[in-house]
């Protein structure tokens, strides 16, 4: 049997609670909550919401779930929190605002996404603050070592360490991407659900395709060039998408082409990167020995 959704006169806007996450951000605007995450900013109504909870270690993150149709639960929107405290907040306000009943047809169909430009993202030229970090350590672990073969008085090794940069940069930009790339892949396969998505919109040179979840929920996806085709229609393709976090999904790749990508990673960064641990930390393994 169907609900009947309440109407309401319009409210006054709910209080501006922020929750940050890592990356993401939740917050209460008018009368809905927003979610910023992984470049899409969503606007879910708070009539679309069913109920709001705290959960997680120390309750510091939000689910947000959504009123589903002909009593069928509807879908969650989760964001890890960072304070357990705004947390609380956030879902009080939240419940406390909601319907009591749903909308005929869904939570989900009240829900409004957009892509979130990369302006407006917190990051400093394309970096998380996690990756930041580990480049400050690096650098202070380069001029540190640097300095010591100087002060040691090494000029040949302090040059080869100088140079030694060069391959280590190259090579980390070759390895490290791949490294996310093939993690977040095993990850998402692993407990995947296998769907088709199909073409959605172009913007610029850049194409997204759309695909539908379990729950009823669409999400768009940027495709790897090298996405199967369906049928060979290049209008849809095959991505697995995370059950736990639906918007998250990676296309489905040929193994011929896995087998490339990794031969390609394989030999040209680890070239690299060799000839960056002879020119750079193989100097201070020298210069140990023969003291």
């Amino acid at each position: 049997m169907s609900r009947r959704h309440e109407s309401s006169p319009p409210l006054s806007p709910l209080p501006s609670i922020t929750l940050r996450g890592y990356g993401e951000a939740m917050w209460l605007e008018g009368q809905a909550v927003v979610l910023e995450q992984k470049g899409l900013r969503r606007r879910i109504p708070v009539e679309a919401v069913e109920e709001a909870r705290a959960v997680g270690r120390g309750r510091r993150a939000v689910e947000i779930a959504l009123w589903g149709v002909d009593g069928a639960p509807g879908p969650v929107f989760t964001l890890k929190g960072r304070d357990a405290a705004q947390a609380t907040r956030l879902v009080e306000v939240a419940n406390g605002a909601r319907s009591r009943s749903g909308p005929p047809q869904g939570g989900a169909a009240l829900v409004e996404e957009q892509p979130v430009s990369a302006s407006g993202r917190k990051k400093v030229l394309g970096l998380t603050r996690r990756e930041r970090a580990a480049g400050i350590v690096l650098l202070l672990v380069y001029v540190g070592g640097l300095g010591l073969l100087a002060w040691a008085g090494e000029p040949k090794q302090a040059a080869w360490w100088l140079l030694g940069v060069a391959p280590a940069l190259f090579g980390l930009l070759i390895v490290v991407p791949s490294l996310r790339w093939a993690w977040k892949r095993w990850t998402v396969r692993r407990q995947g659900v296998t769907v088709v998505a199909a073409f959605s919109r172009r913007e610029g040179k850049r194409t997204f395709f759309r695909y539908t979840d379990l729950e009823g929920g669409t999400h768009e996806i940027e495709p790897d060039y090298a996405a199967r085709r369906i049928g060979g229609d290049p209008r849809r393709i095959e991505v697995v998408y995370d059950r736990q976090q639906p918007e998250r999904a990676v296309c489905s790749l040929t193994a011929s082409t896995l087998l490339w990508r990794t031969a390609g990673v394989t030999l040209a960064g680890g070239l690299l990167l060799s000839l960056a641990f002879v020119m750079m930390p193989l100097q201070l393994i020298l210069l140990a020995l023969s003291e």
